[in-house]
C-alpha cells in the first residue's frame, strides 16, 4: 500500500500575543496529504498560515494539536530530517562563501561525501544556469540568483519532499520559466513538491492540487488534474440566427446577447437552459458553432474565500 509522503491531521498551532497575552491560532485544524511525485500548492493571503505550516512540517515549530505522518508513520521529532528539503521565502547565506562553497556546505550538512557533493554541485549549477556565478561571493548576487541557489540547496540531497516557499520571488520571466521547468523535473523524478506562490498562474500551471488557506484554516482543495467543478454557466456561440429565434434566445439567456448580426454569443445559467437554446436553434435552422462550460479560475475560487478589505496591504 502506497502512503502519502506527508499527512497533516487536524494540526493546529497557537501563539500568544506579546501585547495582550491572548492565544490565537495561526493554523487551525489543518488536514492535508501529499503523494509521491505530486506538486501541491499552498496559497493564501499574507498571514494565512502558509509559512507557519512549512515550519511545522520541517520541525522548526511543534504543533499545539494534531499529528504529522511521514509515509504513513507518526513523525519522530528526534530523527534526522534528510527526507526534506526546505527553501524559505527569505533565505540567508554566509556572505563570503561562493555559490559553489555554499552548495558544498549544505551537502555536508546533509551528510553527503565529497565525491557525491562535487558531482551534485556541478549538476545543480548547470541545471539552474548559474555557472557564470559559481565562484562569486553570495553577497554579490542578485535577488533572482539567490533564489536559484536557495532552491538548489533544498534539493541538493534529492529529498522525498521539497518545500519551496515563494520560489518565484525575485525572478524575471525567463527565470520563472526555468524554475517551473525545475519543479516539473522534480515531479518527473518522483519528488513531492509543496510550494507557495502569490503568482496564481504559476500555481495553476504547475500544481496537481492546490490548497486555499484563509485565517489559518483550509477552505478548499482544488484538483487541477480534472474538471471536477460544476460549471458556473455555459457559453453558446451560434450564427445565421433569424430575428424571431433571437427574441426567444434573449428570454433564455442569463446576460445580454453579444455580437451580431452574423454571429451571436449568449450566456446560459445551467444545462436545462442549454438544452432549450439548442432546441430553438435547431428549429430555426441556425448554425451552432460551440457550447463551452465556464468553470471558475483558480483566482476566482481563491477570491471567494478572501475578505479583500481585511487583508489589503
Amino acid at each position: 500500500m502506497n502512503h502519502p509522503v506527508l499527512s497533516m491531521v487536524d494540526v493546529s498551532k497557537w501563539f500568544r500575543s506579546h501585547w495582550t497575552f491572548r492565544a490565537f491560532r495561526a493554523v487551525d485544524r489543518l488536514s492535508l496529504s501529499i503523494d509521491p511525485g505530486e506538486v501541491y500548492g499552498l496559497i493564501g493571503h499574507n498571514g494565512a498560515g502558509k509559512t507557519t505550516s512549512f515550519k511545522l512540517i520541517v520541525g522548526l515549530l511543534r504543533p499545539s494539536e494534531g499529528r504529522l505522518l511521514w509515509n504513513g508513520q507518526s513523525h519522530d521529532w528526534n530523527r534526522r530530517r534528510d527526507a526534506i528539503g526546505f527553501s524559505p521565502e527569505q533565505p540567508y547565506f554566509y556572505d563570503y562563501l561562493t555559490v559553489r562553497e555554499t552548495l558544498h556546505f549544505y551537502g555536508q550538512l546533509y551528510g553527503m561525501n565529497r565525491a557525491e557533493r562535487s558531482q551534485r554541485v556541478d549538476q545543480l549549477i548547470e541545471d539552474f544556469r548559474i555557472g557564470h556565478k559559481a565562484d562569486a561571493p553570495m553577497r554579490t548576487l542578485s535577488k533572482g540568483t539567490l533564489q536559484r541557489v536557495a532552491v538548489a540547496q533544498a534539493i541538493m540531497h534529492r529529498p522525498q519532499l521539497a518545500i519551496l516557499d515563494e520560489p518565484m520571488s525575485g525572478l524575471d520571466p525567463a527565470g520563472r520559466k526555468d524554475m517551473r521547468d525545475r519543479i516539473l523535473a522534480l515531479k518527473n523524478q518522483g519528488t513531492a513538491v509543496l510550494f507557495s506562490s502569490h503568482i496564481l498562474s504559476d500555481a495553476e500551471a504547475l500544481c496537481d492540487r492546490v490548497a486555499i488557506l484563509a485565517g489559518g484554516q483550509l477552505r478548499e482543495v482544488v484538483d487541477l488534474n480534472r474538471d471536477s467543478v460544476e460549471p458556473d454557466a455555459y457559453t453558446l456561440v451560434a450564427s445565421a440566427v433569424p430575428a424571431s429565434a433571437l427574441e426567444r434566445l434573449r428570454s433564455m439567456a442569463a446576460a445580454p446577447l453579444v455580437g451580431g448580426p452574423q454571429r451571436w454569443t449568449l450566456t446560459l445559467k445551467d444545462q436545462r437552459a442549454v438544452r432549450a437554446a439548442l432546441a430553438e436553434l435547431e428549429r430555426s435552422h441556425s448554425c451552432i458553432e460551440a457550447v463551452l462550460p465556464q468553470r471558475p479560475s483558480l483566482e476566482q475560487r481563491f477570491m471567494r474565500h478572501i475578505d479583500t478589505s481585511a487583508h489589503a496591504d
